[in-house]
């Protein structure tokens, strides 16, 4: 599972959250597109889209995860037993308590390039406005991302 945070630092203080989940094999299970009011860095946009990730996650029952991310400090944080006592540690604590529903999770940190297609879906979220999901067929707007990503 990928998850990636878009931020519009211009007047808005809003943010755009992608979340991506993909199989084994790289075929397309779900996605996620929500964009949040009120957010004033960039970390706390990439710690709302983590909590999205998990979210999805759990209503969608799945289980032997990898969370991945672009964000060195969140799959850090998410990797620490210690009580988090960030300004972000509210919403980590909560996708930590979220986690406990989920069998079998890691997590790692991959480069930008590697997480696309939940950075197309962030970058969506923001012009769509409204959170929107998608199950089994991606958007027509990730289909080609997807199709670069199963041949790089």
């Amino acid at each position: 599972m990928h998850w990636e945070k878009i931020k519009n630092y211009e007047d808005t203080k809003s943010g755009g959250v992608g979340v991506v989940i993909l199989d084994s094999a790289g075929a397309f299970i779900a996605g996620r597109a929500w964009k949040f009011d009120n957010v004033f860095s960039a970390l706390q946009s990439e710690a709302l889209a983590a909590r999205e990730g998990v979210v999805l996650a759990v209503e969608r029952g799945l289980t032997n995860i990898c969370f991945e991310s672009d964000s060195f400090q969140i799959v850090t944080a998410f990797g620490s037993s210690s009580l988090d006592r960030s300004f972000i540690g509210p919403i980590l604590e909560d996708s930590k308590f979220l986690l406990l529903q989920i069998t079998g999770e890691g997590f790692a940190h991959v480069r930008r390039t590697a997480n696309e297609a939940a950075h197309c879906t962030a970058r969506f979220a923001l012009h769509h406005g409204t959170p929107i999901s998608w199950f089994e067929e991606p958007p027509d707007f990730l289909i080609d991302v997807l199709f670069e990503d199963c041949n790089k």
